[in-house]
């Protein structure tokens, strides 16, 4: 039997447990990196920020100054349904997202999360909580406008309120 380079089955493992995460619902990383990327939304019609794997990212309005205030609390469990888009290094920015508009920023439960031009961002793929029915595929919006709190974010990094 003809020994396969170490090189060559560690990238096989890599690459087999990105696709194990993605096929789980874990955002796609690179290593540890996160990728935030654009995509073209055929409901809304125009490009919107996704994540590595299509999902849709949304910002809540209630988060303020940067952070994020959507938490596993006691009454609304927020974080359970809006699963924040967490990294463990800086965010890599695809093909039409500005790289300059991409942070982390800490959250209260020493995670780090994404953001784009100061907007936490988050994936709709919880539980159904109050209403909401979560994204199961990339291309899927059914947290857009959601409570009038939760929209998508154009590439310019503003809130998309239609």
């Amino acid at each position: 039997m003809k020994r396969m380079p170490a090189l060559t089955l560690a990238a096989l493992l890599a690459g087999a447990l990105v696709l194990s995460a993605t096929a789980i619902g874990a955002p796609t990383t690179l290593g540890s990196q996160t990728l935030v990327k654009a995509a073209f939304n055929k409901t809304l019609k125009r490009m919107i920020l996704v994540d590595g794997r299509g999902f849709t990212l949304y910002m809540y309005t209630e988060d303020y100054g940067g952070k994020s205030t959507c938490y596993n609390d006691a009454t609304y469990h927020c974080s359970k349904a809006w699963l924040p888009l967490r990294t463990t290094a800086a965010p890599r920015a695809g093909a039409g997202v500005n790289a300059s508009l991409l942070r982390v920023v800490k959250r209260t439960d020493g995670a780090s999360q994404v953001s784009y031009n100061g907007h936490p961002l988050y994936t709709a793929e919880g539980p159904n909580t109050f209403g909401l029915t979560p994204d199961k595929k990339p291309g899927q919006i059914h947290g857009q406008g959601f409570a009038s709190i939760w929209y998508v974010l154009s590439l310019k990094g503003a809130p998309i309120e239609k």
